[in-house]
């Protein structure tokens, strides 16, 4: 059997709509062997997926998308294979979900002033037990009437550029980096083509970026050939998934499509395992 890998996908435990064990199934069904659940600066998703009773049908590994910030600009750090019980790392987890309720709550306070009058309420419970999102914001002005959707609702309300817009606390990506491989991780920077000119890409690197998303559904033809060439340049790994949510519009066509080979997930581990070997020594 072919063994294929997805290095990012989502669930319900941030703004997926899949829980942990449904994504599972259905990976399974899709023929993935080898996955890692990156929800947005949580753990949820990974530890539940755990307890599945699909989880000795398919290989997974830790995983985590840390959403930094710097220069006014946004950037997403994907972590694999790291110590889940590390204390530097589950102290900024739980630091950054305080701080996205107070980021979600400036925009609800924008919005009214806007005449957007949704309850604070209504999007706490959109989002759950998962850390406040825009997604969630989006998802109450939609049902709420004063969009027609997600799409909508980020282009007129909360998009970066949009009036009820709410900057996100600077963390500069080099942090995310020593935080990820100082618990013994891999860093990855998530869908380049997005959001990082070249230079930027490079001070990325040089301060420890472990590897290159190569293979994300944003990414044509062109730009996967560029970023596969920067990654042989500076010998780091060259990964990709297809970023699946569950509700988006190519999301089932992405899903078990955009993915890598297994040796890339077998190439995480042995990094990994190096990282944390050492550290133990050390100690």
């Amino acid at each position: 059997m072919k063994r294929i890998t997805d290095l990012h996908v989502h669930t319900n435990c941030s703004d997926g709509i899949f829980s942990p064990e449904e994504l599972l199934a259905k990976a399974i069904e899709h023929k993935i062997t080898h996955i890692s659940i990156t929800d947005h600066d949580n753990l949820d998703g990974y530890k539940t997926a755990l307890q599945s009773k699909f989880i000795n049908q398919i290989e997974i590994i830790s995983g985590i998308e840390l959403s930094c910030s710097e220069n006014q600009l946004e950037y997403h750090l994907l972590g694999y294979d790291f110590d889940i019980e590390n204390k530097d790392l589950s102290k900024h987890i739980n630091k950054f979900r305080d701080i996205r309720i107070v980021r979600a709550k400036n925009m609800h306070n924008k919005l009214l002033g806007l005449g957007i009058h949704i309850n604070f309420d209504d999007i706490l419970e959109i989002a759950g037990d998962a850390p406040i999102a825009r997604p969630h914001i989006a998802k109450a002005i939609t049902s709420a009437g004063y969009a027609e959707n997600y799409y909508e609702a980020f282009s007129k309300f909360i998009g970066d550029d949009a009036p009820a817009y709410e900057p996100k606390i600077n963390f500069p990506v080099a942090e995310g980096i020593k935080l990820i491989r100082a618990a013994g991780g891999v860093a990855v920077l998530a869908h380049p083509a997005n959001f990082v000119d070249e230079d930027t890409l490079h001070n990325f690197i040089k301060v420890g970026l472990d590897g290159i998303e190569v293979v994300h559904p944003m990414h044509s033809i062109t730009q996967r050939n560029k970023y596969k060439a920067i990654a042989c340049k500076y010998n780091i790994l060259q990964t990709g998934g297809s970023d699946f949510h569950g509700n988006r519009p190519t999301d089932e066509l992405n899903f078990g499509n955009e993915v890598v080979s297994a040796d890339v997930f077998y190439k995480i581990l042995e990094i990994s395992k190096s990282r944390k070997r050492r550290k133990f020594l050390f100690f």
